[in-house]
C-alpha cells in the first residue's frame, strides 16, 4: 500500500517539473490571450458568379490569320470548294474543210509556157497577115499563131482507141480519145523518172498483136483503170521518138505534129480534137 502512495506521489512530481520546465524556457505552446466570444451575425447573399468571357486573341500578322474555310467544325460528307471564276476562253477559228483530191494521176494545165493570157475573139485572117508563121502551110488556121512553134524531143504511142504524145520539154503528156465521151482530150505531167521499170509483169497479157505500154506513157496508162477502158492496149511494142513542134492561136486552140507529118488541133477546155 505504501509502495502505490509513493509512486503516485513520484510521477505526480515529474509532471510538476515538467511544466515549470516549459514555463521558464519560453515554449512555444498556446496560450489564451482573451475569451471573445462570438456575436450573431447575418449571412450575406451569395454572390452569383458569371460566366468568363472567352479570352480575345490578337493575332500578330495577317499570315497569322486561318481562314474559316480551314476549320472543320462537323464531319461532313461534302467538301467545300472556294468557288473560282473560270479561265476566259479563247476564240477559234471554225477549221475549213479542205477538198480531197486524187494524187494521181495529176491533171496540169496545157502547156503554160506557151497557153495565151487571153483567149482573143479574132476575125480570120487571111493568108500572110500574120507576123509569127505556123509550123505547118496546109491546113491554114482561122487564127495567127501567139508565138513561134516550140521545137522538142517528143514521142508518139498509138493504142487501139486513141494515142499518147510526150513533149519533153513541157514535161507533159496528151492523151487523145476515139470515143466521144467528155473529155475528148486531157494533158498530165510525166512522172517516169529513168531507173523505174519499163512495164509491169502484171499487165503482160494484152491480146494477140497488142503490147503493155512502156516508161512515162506505161506508167501513166497503169494509174487510172478509165485510161485502160478508154484507150484499149498499145498497138506496137515501141514508142517512136521524133522532134515534135507545138503551137498555141490566138483563140486558144493548141496545134500539135505527129511523126507522120500531120497535125492534131486541140480544142481549148478538152471539148474536141481533129487531125
Amino acid at each position: 500500500m505504501r509502495k502505490a502512495v509513493l509512486l503516485g506521489l513520484f510521477l505526480a512530481l515529474c509532471v510538476l517539473a515538467a511544466c515549470d520546465s516549459l514555463r521558464s524556457s519560453g515554449g512555444s505552446a498556446p496560450v489564451l490571450v482573451e475569451d471573445v466570444p462570438l456575436q450573431a451575425t447575418t449571412l450575406a447573399p451569395t454572390r452569383v458568379l458569371s460566366a468568363t468571357p472567352s479570352p480575345i486573341v490578337i493575332p500578330v500578322s495577317t499570315s497569322a490569320l486561318i481562314s474559316p474555310l480551314e476549320v472543320i467544325t462537323l464531319e461532313a460528307s461534302i467538301t467545300l470548294v472556294t468557288p473560282t471564276l473560270p479561265p476566259s476562253r479563247t476564240p477559234t477559228l471554225t477549221p475549213t474543210q479542205t477538198p480531197f483530191f486524187t494524187p494521181t494521176p495529176r491533171i496540169v494545165p496545157t502547156p503554160f509556157a506557151l497557153l495565151p493570157t487571153a483567149v482573143l475573139a479574132n476575125p480570120p485572117v487571111q493568108p500572110g497577115a500574120c507576123t509569127v508563121a505556123w509550123f505547118f502551110s496546109s491546113p491554114v488556121p482561122p487564127n495567127c499563131p501567139l508565138n513561134p512553134p516550140l521545137l522538142s524531143a517528143g514521142a508518139f504511142l498509138q493504142f487501139q482507141n486513141g494515142v499518147m504524145l510526150w513533149v519533153a520539154q513541157q514535161d507533159a503528156i496528151y492523151v487523145l480519145y476515139n470515143s466521144p465521151t467528155a473529155p475528148r482530150w486531157q494533158v498530165f505531167n510525166d512522172t517516169y523518172v529513168e531507173g523505174m521499170a519499163d512495164t509491169d509483169p502484171a499487165y503482160n497479157n494484152p491480146p494477140p498483136a497488142n503490147y503493155q505500154p512502156r516508161r512515162g506513157f506505161g506508167l501513166l496508162w497503169r494509174s487510172q483503170p478509165s485510161f485502160q477502158e478508154r484507150l484499149g492496149w498499145a498497138l506496137t511494142e515501141f514508142e517512136t521518138a521524133f522532134t515534135i513542134q507545138v503551137q498555141i492561136a490566138a483563140d486558144g486552140s493548141i496545134y500539135i505534129s505527129d511523126p507522120l507529118g500531120g497535125v492534131y488541133m486541140l480544142v481549148i477546155g478538152g471539148a474536141d480534137w481533129r487531125r
